[in-house]
């Protein structure tokens, strides 16, 4: 195994000096088992962990009595704070996903893979291509895995955020391109895997009463995620018992997370039962300032269709701007209905037709005149407008320039636009 280290050169060290960097590594084999490590010149296998110590610009350390080409984890435990270019195929990850013994390389496992099945459909216009047999055996091993903690299946088996496939992706990012292979990798996710969903969520039903212990948030969180997918299953399978169970499972609930989590599936879902669960969560809480942020929230950054329906987001925040509840001069609310739909909903905020940043300038504009910090905050979910492809791109700079052509911005707010229109 050769190792390599280099690092980028910064103002008065042009050339940087090899620093010692710990790697904690494992060698498993095909079928997952942890191999014995043993370096050559050693007498006998110093067990199936070890730190190899780099100090050089290149390191090759050589073991013997491997008996079939291995699959490394390296920096486990996070050993050293370094971007790792480890060259794992595909294979490899899914046997660090299956099987490897460090929590957070597994669980990095089934981010690239998950992000690699992205970023392969991404170019052209198709649907998501049919998940590979391999690839979802493997999930269904972690969900399944009676020895595996089930915050950790939760987290090893939530898809990588829209934004981080953009990053990756890099420019020019079509936001709702990514949100609708997406949003089909989690469709057929739930289809292929309705059984291992269900049992999910059975046997992470927290029936002891309610203690705010780590395990008993992973199974919660586990079944709040596993009843996610059924409900978005069964508005595809035309099924309603699964929005039945979420809509019961949302008036029984004895404290927040599982209410608030079957209120999301059924919302997520675009179920019938949304709209009843929603009126009944306001009226539950009504009063209950931070409560009714969560709704107010949850309403901004719901997931877009994306056939039958797209837009439905924007229309449904502007309503909201007309709730009686909702009030542009308060600063939390401002926050949670308009940051969370520029911020933290990209597809529908990345509009086609404009109407996105339309309305991103419109609410920027009536905000500086009594808030210019709210506003500012606001103003930069246009930061990364210059990665965008077109026509998003052409729309994003125009709704900026009306901002910046205001005549009186104020200077926070005029920062900020200034200096992303130089990009």
């Amino acid at each position: 195994m050769t190792l390599r280290q280099s690092a980028q050169p910064s103002a008065g060290q042009p050339a940087k000096q090899p620093t010692l960097i710990p790697v904690l590594m494992g060698l498993l084999g095909a079928d997952g088992r942890a191999l014995p490590l043993q370096l050559a010149g050693e007498a006998q296998a110093n067990g199936t962990e070890r730190v190899l110590v780099l100090t050089e610009a290149e390191q090759t350390f050589t073991f013997v009595d491997v008996d079939s080409a291995p699959v490394p984890s390296l920096l486990r435990g996070l050993s050293a704070p370094v971007h790792l270019d480890d060259g794992l195929t595909d294979a490899d990850l899914l046997v660090l996903l299956q099987h490897d013994t460090d929590a957070f390389n597994r669980w990095e496992a089934g981010q690239r893979l998950s992000l690699n099945r992205l970023l392969a459909a991404l170019p052209g216009d198709g649907d998501l291509p049919p998940l590979d047999a391999p690839y979802l055996a493997a999930v269904r091993a972690v969900l399944n895995d009676p020895t595996l903690d089930a915050g950790f299946k939760d987290a090893a088996l939530t898809l990588p955020a829209e934004g981080y496939v953009a990053e990756c992706a890099g420019a020019p990012v079509n936001p709702p391109r990514i949100h609708r292979l997406r949003e089909q990798m989690r469709c057929q996710l739930a289809a292929a895997l309705h059984a291992d969903w269900v049992q999910a969520f059975e046997a992470n039903q927290v029936r002891e009463g309610y203690q705010p212990t780590t395990a008993q948030a992973g199974r919660r969180a586990l079944a709040n995620q596993a009843l996610r997918l059924l409900v978005l299953n069964a508005a595809a399978t035309g099924d309603e018992v699964w929005p039945g169970r979420a809509y019961q499972r949302f008036k029984d609930a004895a404290q927040m997370t599982d209410r608030m989590g079957a209120l999301v599936a059924l919302v997520d879902g675009h179920s019938p039962l949304a709209e009843p669960a929603l009126a009944r969560f306001h009226a539950l809480f009504a009063g209950d300032e931070l409560v009714i942020d969560k709704w107010f929230n949850l309403q901004a950054t719901a997931n877009e269709p994306i056939d039958a329906g797209a837009g439905a987001v924007l229309a449904r925040v502007k309503a909201l701007m007309q709730h009686r509840d909702f009030s542009l001069k308060n600063p939390n609310r401002a926050r949670a209905l308009l940051s969370s739909l520029f911020r933290e909903n990209p597809a529908a905020f990345h509009r086609a037709d404009a109407a996105g940043y339309v309305f991103w300038a419109d609410q920027v504009l009536a905000l500086d005149a009594f808030n210019p910090q709210i506003a500012a905050r606001v103003a930069r979910a246009m930061d990364r407008w210059a990665a965008l492809a077109e026509p998003w791109r052409s729309a994003a700079r125009e709704a900026i320039a009306r901002v910046a052509a205001a005549p009186k911005l104020s200077d926070d707010v005029r920062e900020i636009v200034t200096k992303a229109l130089e990009n």
